[in-house]
């Protein structure tokens, strides 16, 4: 297989191990090694298991809407978005929904996708938050391990079950039973859309990857060593970070690295993933760009690359939009790359993934 036919996308936890260089794993917090070698023999072995099982199915798909996903992007009085609920903010509420079934009619593998921050809990143990439990109640009901969960645009948005908190003012701290009632919520969803039917698609296949170049504002040694003065842990060790690779005579970045990419299963479906934490917005132009039948609009793909936000945001600030520095990088995002994303799915269009 060539890189562009094979897509990796990767859902979200705070429950965990530490698997990569965001934040604090710059420095001291270092990936567990061990925990890395588990999933990659669990990869190779699901690859190998597809190889030898692989047989010929049908296609069928529909999109519904997810009720998950609740804004955290709330504007104060000077429009400065706060990390909080904000029912009324823009997410997206598409729900995906692809069933591959074999020639006696039954479902070998579900592919749903949601597009919220699996966020619902943190802490010390290992959980894939709602997705995980979502997936169980699926497989439950077909009674084998069918489905499969892909991590839509969903980097402004958390759970609807841990938008009580403080009366729905912030977000409250979630339990497993939140996690649990999460992943029912979204279970109810794919099958209600399932019952609804499925319209039959014809397989098609098309691939296409590119990295694009995401301009990042201008920023001046200046501004970085004032970083140091403003009472942050982590800015101050990034600040050092830039700081000595300024004095090696390495130049700062000037764009972002973003990989987009394309795949078309059949005619009118496809997957169109991007690399880093898209907000909901990106993934409701996605699907504006791709009207027809069933689009898969994805983040968290390739890599984790930084937070995507869109050029609106970039005026109301906020973590999604200020945070490019848990990411390596020395600026946020400078307009202009709206326009880039845009070219480039009108490439994949030309390149058969329509």
């Amino acid at each position: 297989l060539l890189p562009k036919q094979i897509l990796m996308n990767f859902s979200h936890t705070h429950l965990g191990p530490t698997v990569g260089t965001w934040a604090y794993g710059f420095f001291d917090l270092r990936a567990d090694r061990a925990y890395l070698e588990k999933v990659v023999q669990a990869t190779l072995e699901a690859a190998r298991h597809a190889m030898v099982s692989a047989r010929e199915v049908t296609v069928h798909g529909a999109v519904g809407k997810s009720s998950i996903p609740v804004s955290r992007r709330l504007p104060d009085a000077q429009g400065i978005a706060q990390w909080a609920p904000n029912p009324k903010g823009e997410v997206c509420r598409s729900l995906p929904v692809v069933s591959f079934q074999d020639a006696d009619g039954k479902t070998i593998c579900l592919l749903f996708s949601i597009s919220c921050h699996p966020s619902t809990a943190g802490g010390h143990a290992i959980s894939a938050d709602y997705p995980g439990a979502a997936m169980a109640k699926l497989d439950s009901h077909f009674g084998k391990p069918v489905s499969l969960f892909l991590q839509g645009c969903g980097g402004d948005a958390k759970a609807c079950v841990i938008a009580d908190g403080n009366g729905g003012k912030s977000w409250r701290s979630g339990t497993f039973e939140d996690i649990d009632k999460a992943g029912d919520i979204a279970a109810r969803e794919v099958l209600e859309i399932l019952q609804s039917g499925l319209v039959a698609l014809k397989p098609r296949i098309r691939c296409a990857l590119k990295e694009m170049r995401w301009p990042l504002m201008g920023v001046t040694r200046k501004d970085i060593e004032a970083w140091k003065s403003r009472n942050d842990e982590l800015l101050t060790m990034m600040a050092h970070r830039l700081l000595k690779r300024l004095d090696q005579g390495i130049p700062l970045p000037t764009f972002a690295p973003v990989l987009a990419h394309g795949i078309q299963l059949a005619q009118g479906l496809r997957l169109i993933a991007l690399e880093g934490e898209a907000v909901g917005e990106f993934g409701n132009k996605l699907l504006k760009w791709y009207r027809r039948g069933v689009t898969f609009p994805m983040g968290y793909s390739n890599g984790t690359g930084l937070y995507l936000p869109t050029e609106r945001m970039l005026k109301e600030h906020g973590y999604e939009v200020d945070s490019t520095h848990e990411y390596g990088f020395p600026a946020s995002l400078m307009a202009g790359y709206e326009a880039i994303l845009k070219d480039t799915v009108d490439e994949f269009k030309s390149l058969g993934i329509r």
